[in-house]
């Protein structure tokens, strides 16, 4: 099934949250116009990347999060920017001739084919650190506040998150069983989602009861995500054997997608909230989502 418009509100909601990203993206950059002269070019290997034409999944996801308990966007947009940047650098590096070397990142040159490797190896470090810079120098934020995000924020993307998931990742064999797969995708990919859920939590001033409920729902949603992207990937020649369908099968994947989904449903329930429906479209869509 082909999702449309008419059929889930979200690829609205989607659509226009992505364009305001990219405006609070472009005034971001132009204030810094009178001090990119002497390191342009790493800004432009920066800003190419970031402005690849990425969905905005995660900044989209913290905003929904935000919205069960506030409405006020521009409280949450250091926060956006920076797990878009920390997305983004994440990419630049995966696509380096010592990790994956690939040629094409969303049917573009990837950056180090554009800007050279070694610009690109530290445009992706600029990101990961200028992420941090923002958000510490958001003063609209109560000092508290992030504290707290910049603590869950290095926890998730560090050597027991984020960048854990990538060693394991390039440390995997094609022996690898399940419990295996799953950890490299909590960690790889799973954690910096669920990074992107929470901090929609932490700024709205959600509880410690609701931080549980949206951690757990995140992380089942990241895994979900994946699950369905293996499952795209099902005619591919040259399948990763670090997938669901290599390591399950087709109908434990199935299977798997289902109960990770479903999860993520149960989680949003015990937030007792009537402003969740938007993340249970974002579930369903990702279920019937197609290429």
């Amino acid at each position: 099934m082909i999702l449309t418009e008419e059929h889930k509100p979200i690829y609205k909601k989607a659509e226009a949250f992505a364009n305001q990203f990219d405006h609070w993206f472009d005034v971001y950059v132009s204030a810094q116009e009178k001090k990119i002269h002497f390191v342009s070019a790493l800004w432009d290997s920066k800003t190419y990347s970031v402005r690849s034409g990425g969905k905005r999944f995660r900044p989209f996801l913290t905003s929904l999060v935000y919205q069960i308990w506030n409405q006020d966007l521009e409280k949450i947009k250091s926060f956006c920017l920076a797990i878009e940047m920390i997305h983004t650098y994440s990419l630049v590096h995966d696509d380096l001739p010592c990790m994956d070397n690939d040629d094409l990142r969303r049917g573009k040159p990837t950056n180090h084919k554009v800007h050279g490797e070694a610009i690109a190896l530290l445009a992706g470090d600029a990101l990961v650190s200028e992420a941090f810079a923002l958000i510490s120098h958001d003063l609209s934020l109560p000092a508290e506040t992030v504290v707290k995000i910049v603590r869950m924020l290095a926890d998730k993307i560090g050597s027991f998150g984020m960048v854990g998931g990538q060693a394991l990742d390039m440390n995997s064999t094609p022996a690898i069983t399940i419990t295996e797969l799953e950890e490299i995708h909590l960690l790889k990919t799973g954690y910096l989602i669920q990074a992107a859920a929470l901090g929609g939590a932490i700024i709205s001033g959600a509880n410690e009861t609701q931080l549980k409920a949206i951690s757990d729902f995140a992380l089942n949603l990241g895994l979900a995500f994946q699950i369905k992207d293996d499952l795209l990937d099902e005619n591919d020649k040259q399948q990763d054997y670090k997938s669901y369908l290599a390591v399950l099968g087709k109908e434990k994947t199935l299977a798997e997608l289902n109960k990770k989904s479903n999860l993520a449903k149960e989680q949003l329930t015990l937030l007792n909230s009537d402003k969740t429906q938007s993340l249970i479209d974002l579930i369903d869509y990702n279920l019937q989502r197609v290429l």
